[in-house]
């Protein structure tokens, strides 16, 4: 909501390309997530998919891909620091680059999730059959949800929940492209970036193209607060979506 109206107020002002008045508060805003989420609060995932946000809204905005590119650098340099600083951090990359090497230990929950994938076969085990929700997986309800449905539903079950998020995610873009307001479509554009970005680095984890992370699966993981925000702005989407024309603009 602040990024999309920021960015509002400087195009009108002619100011979207401005070092002092448009880069310069990003880059602070991006220090204070870093500072403030990543290293006090611990949740460098959270971290990655609000500077997701930011970056693809500023470039939507028409920020200079030069800036843009610059943010990018900011981000990759504060996301190694943050990794190579901390020894947890460490492991998860070493287990994500070699996650059988220690199936006891480190690499308990990347070797759980691959084995709940992979023993879904084509078909999956059927509603109520799985066996690595019941104790064997950590964060089954969570974190892990999409490697227990695909355990329980397996690759045909998989391929449908993930088509039902490109056609939500489709649609949102379709939302984007017929808004005729700047302000409304930047809003819309920062939530495709954050379910996608969720969407992307959860399912990538369970399937172990990506480090694991504490990233809920958008509508399907268990918890409170995650679907509460996510309806909430699901629901000022369905309302931007009333205004929209049957051109895209």
């Amino acid at each position: 909501v602040w990024l999309a109206d920021f960015m509002v107020t400087r195009q009108e002002r002619g100011e979207t390309g401005d070092f002092k008045k448009t880069f310069q508060p990003l880059l602070i805003v991006l220090a204070v997530l870093g500072i403030v989420v990543a290293m006090v609060e611990s949740d460098l995932g959270s971290t990655g998919v609000m500077m997701a946000i930011m970056a693809i809204m500023a470039f939507i905005a028409g920020l200079p891909l030069k800036k843009i590119g610059i943010i990018l650098l900011v981000i990759l340099i504060g996301t190694t620091l943050a990794v190579s600083s901390t020894p947890y951090r460490r492991q998860r990359v070493s287990t994500f680059l070699n996650p059988t090497a220690d199936c006891q230990a480190t690499g308990y929950q990347a070797c759980q999730a691959l084995i709940a994938v992979g023993s879904g076969g084509v078909t999956g085990k059927g509603l109520g059959n799985s066996v690595q929700a019941y104790g064997y997986l950590p964060e089954a309800a969570n974190d892990s949800i999409f490697a227990i449905y695909a355990e329980k539903f397996g690759f045909i079950g998989s391929a449908v929940v993930l088509g039902i998020y490109v056609v939500f995610f489709a649609r949102l873009r379709r939302i984007i492209e017929r808004t005729p307001d700047l302000y409304n479509r930047l809003f819309v554009v920062g939530f495709l970036a954050w379910l996608s970005t969720q969407t992307i680095i959860n399912v990538g984890a369970m399937i172990g193209i990506l480090p694991l992370k504490g990233i809920t699966l958008p509508f399907i993981s268990y918890g409170g607060t995650s679907i509460l925000f996510i309806m909430a702005a699901l629901g000022v989407v369905f309302h931007i979506s009333r205004y929209t024309n049957f051109e895209s603009v």
